[in-house]
């Protein structure tokens, strides 16, 4: 649920972004969206879901759900990389 709202406010930033600075609008919201969500599956699916399965006969619900928040963080963190790095610079060159 937290991924999906982050996703949206991602898409939503990268697109306000791009016309502010007279990129094409579409194509860097579902840039954003992508910078987003590769790193968050993969981290989900080769980090994240298999310590979850390693702890569960311990059942810490706080850190099981630490675990799970990573890769959203890890998602947020890449599409703000993304969007310093590229899509500034993108700006920069188009002037």
């Amino acid at each position: 649920m937290i991924g999906g709202i982050v996703a949206v406010l991602i898409a939503y930033w990268f697109y306000r972004s791009a016309e502010d600075r007279g990129l094409p609008v579409f194509h860097w919201a579902f840039a954003g969206l992508l910078a987003f969500y590769i790193p968050n599956f993969a981290w989900s699916l080769l980090v994240a879901k298999p310590w979850v399965a390693s702890l569960h006969a311990q059942q810490p619900t706080l850190t099981t759900g630490l675990i799970n928040l990573s890769s959203v963080i890890l998602g947020l963190l890449c599409a703000v990389l993304v969007r310093y790095f590229v899509l500034l610079k993108a700006a920069k060159a188009q002037q």
